[in-house]
């Protein structure tokens, strides 16, 4: 963990950061105890009960569900080492905090009840020790006792019990200061003859009596060498009159107010007065809340605390001070002397001081009161000064005096805004005159030299070279009568410049932040908070590297290796560590008279000019870091409940949708810089920045499981070391569970199911109604159309006999009454199954042969009919499709193609089957082949039944003449003994 120093002894009182919490600010009144356990908060015991601060907020101690907070006046707090806090009351009593869980000791002595504790230690044997007004009480199997007699105590009121280092036991009894020694029986007597108020051990481990009067060095009782005192021990209580800081400087209260006597931790031997000799006071009652304090206490981060009648004081280190000069100072140009030292002069009471080291300033001439009149240095170190008359350039003992340009003079001075120094030439501003260079004795103005009017900011920069600055975000470089035109760029302009730093590396600032020179324009530096770096009229950088900016919100430092890195990559942010008005800057730095508002003196301390003054900061002194702040979870609310324990897994009641968190974090040196981010895992799917906001609300939660977690940042950029995270989850309803979906899922299933019936029952009645209506069609078509053609059939076999049998009429009759039979036995199978005519390989031969050789008898054409591969068995419908569409292929070639020979082709292959019937006719009109032709060929027909089997039709004119049909059908749609799901892929 971090060393923190005690608060500078250079300071006074009053130059502290001074915060005061009264009862309009939540604060307890009659505090009269301070401590600060192991987990960094901060206790506060007072005659309203025990709080604890964050540095933000006080809170009342809240005991743990089935555990019971006294509603008691405190007296006394004692944190120990291991982290748990003793809490004394007035009126009797005393309890141990152990990890959030708050345990009673008995209040009663026998039938008497306890008398006000003064003070408690638990020593390392675990035995309790209490003082009392009574005596010196000893906790043993649960009960008290008093011990005093036995162990050698004077009878009466016993006070200041602590365990030291060794582990030594103190007390004092009386006008004694008394000691008993680890494993010891008896107390003895180190001191007496002293009314002890207070017993505070200084930083190198010795013990102090302070009488309130007087502060007596203890003889140190043990051998060996002297061991410092541990970090344990001085956060373990307030002292009531006065106590050590860890510098060895001593603060002491109602002196009258709030005293601090330096060094006497380092006195080595006699009497000390504190009060008689304080280096620091404040003794007015407009300076502090209570000019009596009950209890002073030092944090492990040096902060000095005061508890009073009226609440609670803190003091703290500024990292910057104020200079103290005369008032009524408004603007400021600075300049160094040929020492290094800074001398500042001020206007418009005309005074010039010089700043000395230690923050002090020395007045060195003053005049009538004007507006004009600047300070400024050139190259080579000379002091530059422009004053109402002449121009003094000052280098070592030598003063040089330098001429306005004549004509200028207003009532018979110079308004002199500007000087500057670029190696070569001199460069200087008069109010409502322009802008002037002087070079080789002349002066030109800035119309000769082609500079716009209007310059907001300048600064030098390589020998001879300037860089002015406008308020419309242009900046110009003038190198020796060249000028370079930069023009604000989108997404890096800066808008009106207020600052130019020029060079070796140029950066521009303005409203809208800082930019540096890369290339051939610049480019605007991304951070945080835009704010820091707007506005910004002034830079430093020391010698280690590090870059201190005066800007909007105070003094911005950045140091070298972040400077670097930002600058390596555009889209990184620029870290920085802010110091502002809580760190003792006077406003925000000034910009009005658009001239340097920082500069350094020759012993490293850092000067910077603001509205409300000039601040100072020793860049020479490393303040080391603070504690990283910790993180704490306090309370959740949720539908009117407040919940505080955290140990296990939050159950939220069901039905609930929303909560309530408020969380801290502790780091008492400066709490309102705290920046906090949290996320809600199951909610949030990154962290969110709520800035200094310690609460957050959540809405619209369902039931499930959820983890909050939070962490925090100071101004340093030190983040905790470990985040705060509570589990939480929210209880469902009955109809949020798994067990009402499934119900509900069941409900709606059997709703689907009764609605399925109900369709069902619907499509049976529709289908027994087609189906009556087909057998009515096929009864009709039975009875009548097939009737008709049997007796055709029956006559043409009539006149049949009467022909001979060689007649050769007699075998064309035969051959149509053959297709007559095939016709009759379609339609019955028509009929019967609807277009399944249940026909193997063998009837789809015989059956297209068949009709191929009736057709080729009353036409010209010769037909043909050849098989390939090994006859399958093909489905049902798949059989009829493709007879019906060679069928239908056969007569369309037959009467339309005017052809001398008709092919059909059967294919079976193992992949699939295929049909060709080939014509050597006249061919195909491309508009019939296309669209088809309605009322005739049945194009249209063909490809549909070729759809319906699956199969692929083609019909194309041949190269040669004719036309080709082609019937393609995958094998698991075309033959029987297919599985399913084959068919379903093809």
């Amino acid at each position: 963990m971090p060393r923190a120093w005690a608060l500078d002894s250079k300071v006074a009182l009053s130059d502290y950061h001074h915060d005061i919490w009264t009862g309009k600010d939540g604060a307890p009144g009659e505090v009269n105890a301070m401590a600060q356990t192991a987990d960094g908060w901060l206790w506060i015991g007072s005659t309203n009960g025990l709080y604890r601060f964050d540095g933000v907020r006080f809170r009342r101690f809240e005991a743990l569900p089935g555990e019971v907070a006294l509603k008691r006046p405190v007296t006394a707090l004692k944190a120990l080492r291991n982290g748990d806090l003793l809490i004394g009351y007035v009126f009797g009593g005393l309890s141990l905090l152990s990890k959030g869980h708050i345990t009673h000791y008995p209040s009663h002595f026998g039938k008497d009840l306890i008398g006000p504790v003064l003070n408690a230690v638990i020593d390392d044997d675990g035995v309790v020790w209490a003082t009392t007004s009574t005596g010196l009480l000893q906790l043993r199997q649960g009960e008290w006792r008093n011990v005093g007699t036995e162990l050698g105590l004077p009878p009466g009121r016993v006070s200041n019990i602590m365990l030291d280092q060794y582990l030594q036991l103190w007390l004092a009894a009386g006008d004694q200061l008394m000691m008993l020694e680890r494993g010891g029986k008896r107390f003895r007597t180190v001191l007496s003859g002293y009314p002890t108020v207070n017993l505070s051990a200084s930083p190198d481990g010795r013990l102090w009596l302070d009488t309130h009067g007087k502060l007596i060095p203890v003889p140190a009782p043990h051998p060996g060498p002297q061991l410092p005192r541990p970090a344990w021990l001085a956060q373990s209580e307030g002292q009531e009159n006065g106590l050590f800081d860890r510098d060895g400087n001593y603060w002491t209260l109602g002196c009258p107010g709030v005293c601090r006597t330096d060094g006497i931790g380092q006195q080595t031997s006699g009497i000390q007065t504190p009060m008689a000799n304080a280096s620091s006071k404040l003794d007015q009652p407009w300076q502090v809340s209570s000019l009596t304090g009950n209890a002073v206490f030092e944090d492990r981060d040096g902060s000095i605390w005061i508890g009073t009648q009226a609440g609670v004081e803190r003091f703290r280190n500024n990292r910057l001070s104020t200079v103290r000069m005369s008032g009524g100072e408004r603007f400021f140009s600075f300049g160094r002397d040929a020492a290094g030292r800074v001398q500042v002069w001020t206007k418009p009471n005309n005074e010039l001081w010089q700043l000395n080291a230690d923050g002090t300033a020395t007045q060195l001439d003053h005049g009538p009161a004007t507006s004009f009149g600047v300070l400024s240095n050139s190259p080579d170190g000379a002091l530059l000064k422009a004053g109402l008359k002449q121009i003094e350039r000052h280098h070592g003992d030598q003063v040089e005096i330098i001429a306005y340009p004549p004509g200028m003079e207003d009532q018979g001075n110079m308004s002199a805004t500007r000087i500057m120094d670029d190696g070569r030439a001199l460069w200087l501003s008069l109010s409502r005159r322009g802008t002037f260079r002087w070079l080789d004795g002349k002066w030109t103005p800035q119309a000769e030299l082609g500079l716009p009017n209007g310059i907001a900011f300048a600064a030098p920069g390589t020998l001879g070279a300037m860089w002015f600055g406008y308020n419309d975000g242009v900046v110009l470089h003038y190198d020796n009568g060249r000028i370079t035109r930069y023009a604000p760029q989108a997404g890096n302009d800066v808008g009106a410049i207020t600052f130019v730093h020029g060079g070796p590396q140029v950066i521009i600032g303005g409203n809208a932040g800082l930019a540096v020179l890369e290339g051939g324009g610049f480019r605007r530096l991304m951070v945080l908070d835009p704010d820091v770096l707007s506005r910004v009229s002034g830079m430093v950088m020391t010698a280690d590297g590090d870059r201190w900016f005066n800007g909007s919100k105070g003094v911005v430092q950045v140091r070298a290796a972040d400077w670097q890195a930002a600058l390596a990559d555009p889209q990184r942010v620029l870290k920085y560590v802010l110091y502002g008005v809580l760190d003792g800057y006077p406003g925000f730095a000034t910009t009005t008279n658009r001239l340097p508002s920082a500069i350094v003196d020759a012993s490293g301390q850092l000067w910077f000019a603001g509205v409300g003054g000039i601040a100072r900061l020793d860049s020479t002194r490393a303040y080391p870091p603070p504690h990283p702040p910790q993180v704490k979870i306090e309370t959740l609310v949720s539908q009117g409940q407040r919940y505080i324990d955290f140990a296990r897994q939050l159950l939220l009641a069901p039905g609930t949708t929303s909560f309530r968190i408020e969380y801290t974090a502790l780091s008492y040196t400066m709490p309102e810089g705290l920046q906090f981010r949290y996320q809600l895992e199951g909610v949030d799917t990154e962290w969110q920045d709520p800035g200094a906001r310690r609460a957050v609300s959540y809405t619209n939660l369902g039931p499930g499981d959820y983890r909050f977690r939070v962490a925090a940042v100071n101004q340093f950029g030190q983040w905790n070391q470990e985040e705060a995270a509570i589990a939480v989850r929210i209880l469902p309803t009955f109809m949020q569970t798994p067990l009402f979906y499934v119900l509900v899922a069941l409900a709606a299933a059997g709703v689907l199911y009764l609605l399925y019936l109900l369709w069902l029952r619907q499509a049976t009645v529709r289908f027994a109604a087609r189906m009556a209506e087909r057998e009515r069609i096929a009864r009709a078509l039975h009875d009548s159309f097939l009737q008709s053609v049997h007796g055709l059939t029956l006559s043409f076999q009539s006149a049949l006999g009467g022909l001979a049998a060689d007649s050769p009429a007699r075998a064309k009759i035969e051959r149509v009454l053959r297709m007559a039979d095939k016709v009759m036995e379609e339609g019955r199978d028509e009929l019967q199954e609807l277009r399944s005519g249940a026909m193997g390989d063998g009837d789809l031969t015989r059956g297209l042969l068949l009709v191929g050789e009736v057709l080729e008898e009353s036409h010209r054409a010769v037909f043909s009919l050849r098989t390939q591969g090994t006859p399958r068995a093909l489905q049902e419908l798949a059989a009829c499709e493709i007879y019906s569409i060679g069928r239908e292929a056969l007569m369309n070639a037959f009467r339309h193609a005017d052809a001398a020979s008709i092919q059909v082709e059967l294919h079976y292959d193992a992949a699939q089957f295929s049909l060709q019937v080939i014509d050597d006719g006249k061919g195909i009109e491309p508009a019939i082949l296309n669209k088809g032709s309605s009322g005739h060929w049945g194009l249209t027909g063909l490809f549909e039944r070729a759809s319906r089997i699956g199969g692929q039709l083609t019909l194309d004119n041949r190269d040669s003449g004719g036309v080709r049909v082609r019937l393609i059908v995958p094998a698991a749609r075309a033959y029987a003994g297919q599985a399913h799901w084959k068919r379903w892929l093809n």
